[in-house]
């Protein structure tokens, strides 16, 4: 239980694991069946499946299987490990991807109405927002106590993202919806300024507001990568908060999954 403890633990601030449990073990075999080992991506392990060559060799397997992102079932022959037990042990190994973390600048009425869907999909949440009045009603929101027990509530100047600049950093997505178009852009900017690997940014908008950042981004020397989402969302021509939400979950599972479906995306000058 402790390793499936320290398993969820893991995956919910973020990080890939593989499970190991021993399906199969013949008699006399230190490796009893249900003995789990957790590994993680940082090279941790948690657990047992029995200790000794066996041992070694399913960390060393894991992480393969870590960095390939596969599942397996194998069979090993104890006597060919060196271990003087001999006998077989049948090992499950399961690939299991941590919450993927996401930034949302703004926790106005599409903010609001994004939350429980990402959540309902498994991405850790942190919301950023210049207005002190956000903070109870964004931490009030219900999607899950597992969920909303790890959002994150922080208030500062969107001049200076730097209280979520962690968060930024370790997140693969964001989305920018604040309460006006200066602080989108003044927030865009520095997410494209930050060292964050970023895959999605979303940026609320209509396409002329979009053709108007861009040409200022430009101005100022600033390149739009290719994972700025603007306008936001896929073509369902969504039109309420709630829509809106909508649209943008369904293009970030699209990305996810390497659908292809039509955005509201511009490119080009």
């Amino acid at each position: 239980m402790e390793a499936l403890r320290k398993c969820l633990e893991l995956l919910e601030q973020g990080a890939d694991v593989v499970l190991v449990t021993v399906l199969a073990a013949s008699p006399g075999t230190p490796g009893k069946e249900g003995f789990k080992l957790v590994l993680a991506e940082d090279g941790r392990s948690f657990g047992t499946v029995g200790g000794g060559a066996l041992e070694h060799r399913a960390e060393a397997d894991a992480r393969s299987l870590l960095a390939a992102k596969k599942n397996a079932v194998t069979t090993y022959n104890l006597a060919e490990l060196g271990m003087r037990c001999g006998g077989e042990a049948t090992l499950t190994f399961e690939y299991l991807r941590g919450a993927r973390g996401f930034v949302l600048f703004g926790g106005g009425h599409v903010g609001r109405a994004l939350i429980p869907v990402l959540e309902s999909l498994g991405y850790r949440l942190t919301v950023f927002d210049s207005r002190p009045e956000v903070r109870d009603p964004v931490r009030s929101i219900t999607a899950g106590s597992t969920e909303a027990s790890r959002r994150a509530v922080l208030i500062g100047d969107y001049t200076d993202i730097s209280p979520v600049r962690a968060a930024l950093a370790a997140a693969e997505f964001c989305f920018i919806a604040t309460h006006g178009h200066l602080h989108d852009y003044e927030v865009l900017k520095q997410v494209l300024a930050s060292s964050a690997h970023l895959r999605y940014i979303g940026l609320i908008g209509s396409r002329a507001k979009v053709r108007t950042t861009r040409q200022r981004l430009r101005q100022e020397g600033i390149a739009a990568p290719d994972c700025l989402h603007a306008p936001v969302g896929l073509a369902l021509g969504a039109q309420t908060p709630a829509e809106i939400a909508v649209a943008v979950a369904a293009e970030v599972v699209a990305l996810e999954h390497g659908a292809d479906v039509p955005h509201l995306k511009l490119t080009g000058p």
